[in-house]
């Protein structure tokens, strides 16, 4: 793969993240004031409940990119056509099944939701989930051609379709909320916008990449060698289900929706937060299917992921930082006072998951190495002993209690846990990550949040004072990383994105 594609699409990643998270911060409070609190959490609570359908997919996304990113570097086109072919069998059954499921979903609503919602939520409820279902039904097979373009390499693509899929959403959404639709007219948008970006990808893969559909053979072996990898995958699917939204769930069925909407915000900010990392890390699946195929030592793909693990620090680094010092004023302009209690929550949790976001090129590894089944394993062990804490604590301590119970669960698994099976079992230096990874970034970080809390003690408010201190932190944060936290390479990467923008753009 061409160097300039790697960097160019994870340039546009961070450039589709940046978009997509200041989008949604803008959106967000304009959408909870045009919904209403307790709309917005019906919306959220609907969105999440039918999301666990969504892991019908069965890890088959994911199987996609890295098998396809193997042929490519093979150059194995016919074992490529047939797998593909093989791939569409399985989905057009996977969509029948969503149908199925979903509408048996759809008519036993009132089995979880009966006390706490109201007539008129119930009604919505039951519409908006009716069209998810249809979503889901035909955006899942579709989905797949924006994984066979990412298997391709096309990461320029993939992103500029993301952009324009963004800025397309955000201005319908806020043209029909404006003339006074509410939350079913968002889902029906998101459904048109998934099934036409999906026919796009499509006939991109067909007209551009001319990828090629054959079934040569249908090997019931090779669809167990597929499914044997996609399982662990699905697993992994569920326990993001699991652990990432019932709280949501949780909260729906013991609390009001209002609450969900609370905890609901907080998980806004850290699917954004979590983002940051995902882009550089995505991008460098080839390289690694070509490392491991190379029989590269446990050495070298440390130092791999020490280079990439830098580099995510570096970014989340700057947001958790301002966060830590701004973000309590922040949310307070952002969704309104009554939400005091988002910052609290989203800091509890945002501390804890860095170390697995800046490790994401780790569980990279395992899916080309295809040893990703203890990770799964042990997520799906993590999400469901956190299903009854997060019941307990969620009843006792309301979203707070959701929180609590996160943290430590990350703190158990994706940290304890993982990095133990890393250390032992795949050959990754543990400690020298940590080490290397953590050098000159951690102390910048600690020293940035210091001076910003000197800053918060002056006791300014209002906006004006918010942008100000943003600012300081930026400016903070950039100076001491320049001066103490990058190594020599890494400003040599900086200094290259640099030369990239500048092309692309020559007005800058």
């Amino acid at each position: 793969m061409a160097k300039d594609q790697i960097k160019s699409g994870a340039l546009l990643s961070y450039v589709n993240i940046i978009l997509t998270t200041f989008s949604g911060l803008l959106f967000t409070p304009f959408l909870l004031r045009q919904l209403g609190q307790s709309e917005y959490g019906l919306y959220m609570l609907i969105g999440s409940i039918v999301g666990y359908i969504a892991i019908m997919d069965l890890g088959l996304h994911n199987t996609m990119y890295r098998f396809i990113s193997k042929y490519q570097s093979e150059k194995n086109v016919k074992k490529q056509e047939n797998f593909l072919a093989t791939i569409f069998l399985i989905y057009g059954l996977i969509s029948l099944l969503v149908l199925l499921i979903g509408t048996l979903l759809v008519m036993n609503l009132d089995l979880f939701f009966a006390h706490s919602l109201t007539d008129a939520e119930f009604s919505k409820a039951k519409i908006m989930a009716a069209i998810l279902v249809f979503n889901l039904m035909l955006s899942l097979p579709l989905g797949a051609f924006h994984f066979i373009a990412s298997g391709y390499g096309r990461f320029v693509v993939v992103n500029v379709i993301g952009i324009i899929r963004i800025c397309l959403r955000i201005g319908v959404l806020i043209t029909l909320l404006l003339m006074g639709y509410k939350s079913i007219a968002i889902v029906i948008i998101d459904t048109i916008l998934n099934i036409g970006i999906g026919v796009v990808y499509a006939v991109y893969c067909f007209n551009h990449l001319k990828i090629k559909i054959r079934l040569y053979k249908f090997d019931m072996e090779f669809i167990k060698e597929i499914m044997n990898y996609s399982f662990f995958i699905f697993i992994t699917a569920i326990v993001n289900q699991l652990f990432w939204r019932i709280g949501q769930v949780t909260l729906g069925i013991y609390s009001s929706t209002v609450a969900v909407a609370l905890y609901a915000l907080s998980l806004t900010l850290v699917i954004y937060y979590q983002q940051l990392s995902l882009a550089i890390s995505n991008v460098f699946m080839p390289k690694v299917s070509n490392l491991v195929s190379e029989g590269a030592s446990g050495e070298v793909l440390t130092s791999l992921m020490i280079q990439i693990g830098r580099i995510q620090f570096v970014i989340l680094g700057l947001v958790l930082s301002g966060f830590i010092v701004t973000g309590q004023s922040f949310i307070g302009f952002w969704a309104g006072e009554e939400y005091g209690e988002v910052y609290w929550i989203t800091l509890l949790i945002f501390i804890p998951v860095t170390v697995p976001m800046f490790q994401t090129l780790g569980g990279v590894i395992l899916q080309v190495k295809s040893m990703h089944r203890f990770e799964a394993k042990a997520y799906l062990v993590m999400a469901l002993l956190n299903i009854p804490l997060s019941i307990w604590l969620g009843m006792v301590y309301g979203p707070m209690g959701i929180g609590i119970s996160t943290a430590v669960s990350i703190i158990i698994f994706q940290i304890g846990v993982i990095n133990w099976y890393y250390q032992y079992k795949i050959g990754i230096n543990v400690p020298r990550f940590f080490k290397e990874t953590l050098k000159g970034i951690l102390p910048t970080v600690i020293v940035t949040v210091l001076l910003g809390q000197l800053v918060n003690s002056m006791g300014w408010e209002g906006w004006l004072a918010l942008l100000l201190k943003m600012v300081f932190v930026a400016v903070t944060y950039i100076v001491l990383l320049s001066f103490f936290g990058l190594n020599s390479s890494e400003r040599a990467i900086f200094s290259g994105y640099r030369v990239i923008v500048r092309k692309r753009f020559k007005y800058l």
